[in-house]
């Protein structure tokens, strides 16, 4: 078990603290890019499904987004980190969170209330490799609380018609994110993969879509995080992302 005794304060960049338990699930490159793909949300409410410590709501906020946020997190530890790194980061009036399970979705949320869902679900199947000795861990990267199309129920629940869903998932399991998106009128829109260098396998995947939308599928060039197969040196677009978060 976390408690907020055991967190320490990382910043993130110049405007954000991030409080994140120890021991737990970090801050990384997913939800950096996540952000980033998704900084083109405008007014209205966006649910983030897994928020962790609140981290993809903060970055949105501090770089101008005028969306409202509402987290939903399992963990009750991760969701009072989560409300007080918007308290010390000043965004309580535009970013509360609700500590639950998305498998909930219909005692939480009212139907059709969100203009915008974000998700960084967990990525892996519980048979999948070994378990992590911590059950935060574990929680977070597993789907101990429902797969992909519980999350897309969640998500077209939550959405009104001609809203926007935003996730970041592994390519090994793109199908299963596609499908899971249809099945639940979501139809994908964007897709990006993201490289570590030029000419590797893609080791993220970021995709949009739009509840109720046509098909019509725009697949843009590969995000590369790296000029150099010796990852020593970012490439010109990380650099800018970063700088602009």
């Amino acid at each position: 078990m976390l408690f907020m005794s055991e967190t320490y304060t990382n910043r993130i960049n110049a405007d954000i603290l991030l409080n994140e338990p120890i021991g737990g699930i970090r801050f990384g490159t997913d939800a950096l890019l996540l952000a980033d793909f998704a900084s083109n949300m405008r007014k209205g409410l966006c649910i983030d499904l897994g928020t962790g410590s609140g981290v993809i709501p903060l970055l949105l906020l501090a770089t101008g987004c005028k969306a409202n946020f509402c987290g939903l997190e399992l963990q009750p530890d991760y969701a009072k980190i989560a409300q007080e790194n918007a308290r010390i980061n000043n965004f309580s009036e535009r970013f509360n969170v609700i500590c639950g399970s998305a498998e909930n979705f219909k005692e939480i949320f009212t139907c059709g209330s969100a203009d915008y869902v974000i998700t960084n679900p967990p990525y892996m199947r519980l048979d999948c490799g070994d378990n992590n000795e911590s059950v935060a861990l574990n929680i977070a990267r597993r789907e101990v609380s429902g797969g992909i199309d519980m999350f897309c129920k969640a998500a077209s629940w939550c959405l009104k018609s001609g809203g926007g869903f935003f996730a970041v998932y592994r390519p090994d399991r793109l199908v299963n994110l596609l499908y899971a998106m249809r099945e639940n009128r979501i139809e994908p829109k964007r897709l990006r993969a993201v490289t570590s260098s030029v000419g590797k396998k893609p080791s993220l995947i970021l995709v949009e879509g739009r509840k109720d939308g046509k098909e019509g599928l725009v697949y843009e060039n590969d995000l590369v995080i790296y000029s150099d197969n010796s990852h020593s040196e970012q490439t010109d677009e990380m650099k800018e992302i970063y700088n602009r978060f």
